[in-house]
């Protein structure tokens, strides 16, 4: 009966991926989801307990006497409130003409939770000191504090008192900022520059470490089996092309499947977290994460995070991920022997390594065309595409076009694979040399 080059795919597929999850990978599975779970409800529970210390943190100082020795022109007192207010709730603020000494006698008998604040002017600056009466039940660290909080005080009062008019002063005090953008482009809004420089790097760093886990596994998938007599049961049901198609397709639906669980309970935790946090913990709590994440999604319109954009880019993930698995099958097949597997494998990681270093630093130098060349190559596109895709730098038909050229690059490393895996089989395990000097003997 003839067979077509891929047949009994479907049964190795099937026999692969039953075996591939057995009892030991399903516990290990699920106790890293455990793990993962608790992690992100972890991180949500932390914030709302940190924000809570934070919010209910309330300085005892209650009075401040402010010796003025400055000369400035300008106290700019209300600005202490805008700022610290939350900190300082209870502070209130009164001129004094009187000497610190005789201050420090007479307020430590009278008013135990009020401190002394004074203000020079030095050779070098300006000068605070915050002067504890005696008896005081302030401690050094809470009049620490109330320094560092009316520095901003004394940087406002500075600029009030030189005598330039407002207009002129919050002219002078603004920002400059630059920007380059091309001929007919339109400009990006700051969550979107945000998004396009951190939502790749972070799928890029996935990629990473999920081709570094995971393509060991796939050699040893590959190698071991060679001489095995389940190699030959399987050979009567399938081709070789179809064997280490279907076979290496398991591991990477395994592992996309594995790793797709751990970040639901990730991010599952994280929500659980929050909604205790805000419920139980501190009814006032604001997730931080949440609020940017909701920030970034709102500025970045229709260029970024679209439906469309999201699946295309899962999907992008999966076939990467597939690509990476069959060239660790590839450069496995060419081990004859399993002591080999080691040495062989070494270049799969050489490859990968440096796919991942120039889809990382490469685009860094902002030079459109490095950008599409990096998009194009196999090696980089697996790393670089998922993201740009994601966060719209490049448009959807720019990268279905790319998505095709992955997809023929991967439809090439699995007939490779399959025929280096078929050469191996059929010729006992013999290495790539032996055949090659036997060739050229022969001719």
């Amino acid at each position: 009966m003839n067979k077509g080059m891929f047949s009994g795919w479907r049964d190795v597929f099937s026999f692969s991926l039953k075996q591939a999850t057995g009892k030991k990978f399903r516990n290990a599975t699920l106790g890293t989801a455990l793990v993962m779970l608790v992690a992100g409800l972890a991180v949500s529970t932390i914030m709302a307990f940190s924000q809570k210390r934070e919010d209910g943190k309330r300085s005892p100082i209650q009075q401040v006497y402010l010796v003025d020795e400055s000369g400035l022109e300008v106290l700019h007192l209300a600005g202490f409130e805008e700022r610290h207010g939350k900190t300082f709730p209870d502070v209130t603020f009164e001129e004094s003409g009187k000497p610190v000494e005789e201050l420090a006698v007479t307020l430590g008998e009278q008013e135990p939770n009020a401190l002394i604040l004074e203000i020079s002017r030095t050779s070098e600056g300006y000068l605070l000191r915050a002067v504890l009466p005696y008896g005081s039940e302030i401690g050094q660290g809470d009049a620490e504090d109330l320094c560092e909080a009316f520095a901003d005080v004394m940087e406002q009062s500075k600029l009030l008192s030189s005598g330039i008019p407002m207009e002129k002063l919050v002219l002078a005090m603004s920002g400059v900022q630059t920007s380059q953008l091309d001929a007919g482009e339109e400009a990006r809004s700051l969550g979107e520059e945000m998004v396009s420089m951190l939502a790749p790097m972070m799928i890029i760093f996935f990629m990473y470490f999920m081709t570094l886990l995971y393509g060991m596994s796939v050699g040893n998938a590959v190698s071991v089996e060679k001489s095995s007599k389940l190699m030959e049961m399987m050979l009567t049901l399938t081709r070789p092309y179809g064997l280490i198609f279907g076979k290496v397709l398991a591991i990477t639906v395994t592992a996309i499947g594995q790793m797709l669980l751990w970040i639901s309970c990730l991010v599952g935790g994280f929500f659980l977290g929050h909604v205790i946090g805000e419920r139980v913990i501190y009814p006032e709590y604001n997730n931080i994460l949440l609020e940017i994440f909701a920030l970034l999604q709102g500025q970045a319109g229709s260029t970024a995070f679209t439906p469309g954009a999201i699946v295309l880019a899962v999907f992008t993930v999966c076939l990467s991920f597939l690509f990476y698995c069959m060239l660790a099958g590839l450069i496995a097949s060419f081990a004859s022997k399993a002591e080999e597997l080691g040495q062989v494998m070494g270049i799969y990681q050489l490859v990968m390594m440096g796919g991942f270093f120039c889809s990382y630093l490469l685009p860094l130098q902002e030079k459109e065309w490095i950008n599409t060349i990096l998009r194009i190559v196999p090696l980089t596109s697996a790393y670089i595409l998922p993201g740009d895709i994601l966060v719209g730098n490049i448009t959807a038909l720019e990268g279905l076009l790319f998505v095709v050229i992955l997809v023929a690059f991967t439809a090439v490393v699995v007939v490779f694979t399959g025929r280096i895996y078929r050469d191996q089989l059929f010729y006992k395990g013999k290495s790539l040399r032996e055949r090659l000097h036997r060739k050229a003997r022969e001719a």
